[in-house]
């Protein structure tokens, strides 16, 4: 048997959370998943464009899934929001009141609950989805940049 080092335990731990975690997408009851993607993030390389083209293939694959909607932000949209804000949205139930917008960092993470918070980040979400391509339109956006990877 091969001894395994500390970082490749650690790396395996992580896939097979990651694995676990995506479980839940797939349940009857699970979470209805909301994405917007900005086209400069498609278009990024990071790998070989075999792999990007797998990558993108995968993101087009779970488009299709019931709950989850992904959108494009194209690079030419026509909007005066600045895209580049990275956030995520947490509902808990049905109930606005229950939002948290959680903020990602270089070194830490912010969970914002407050009511004006929550309200300046749903305007936002709002304003970068209308600017933002359809479920379809994205779909296609995104398999055609990954048909660009041949």
């Amino acid at each position: 048997m091969r001894h395994q080092t500390p970082l490749r335990r650690e790396r395996q731990r992580r896939i097979a959370v990651r694995l676990e975690r995506q479980k839940i997408i797939d349940r009857p009851d699970g979470p209805e998943l909301n994405f917007i993607l900005s086209e400069s993030a498609l278009r990024r390389n990071l790998g070989d464009r075999a792999t990007m083209r797998e990558q993108l293939s995968h993101i087009a694959t779970l488009a299709n899934r019931p709950n989850v909607t992904i959108q494009v932000f194209p690079l030419d949209a026509q909007t005066y929001v600045i895209a580049s804000y990275n956030f995520i949205t947490l509902r808990f139930g049905q109930e606005v009141a229950s939002d948290v917008v959680y903020l990602e960092t270089f070194t830490d993470a912010d969970y914002l609950d407050s009511p004006e918070a929550i309200r300046a980040y749903n305007r936002l979400w709002d304003r970068l989805r209308a600017a933002a391509l359809g479920p379809a339109e994205s779909r296609r956006l995104i398999l055609r940049i990954a048909d660009e990877m041949k």
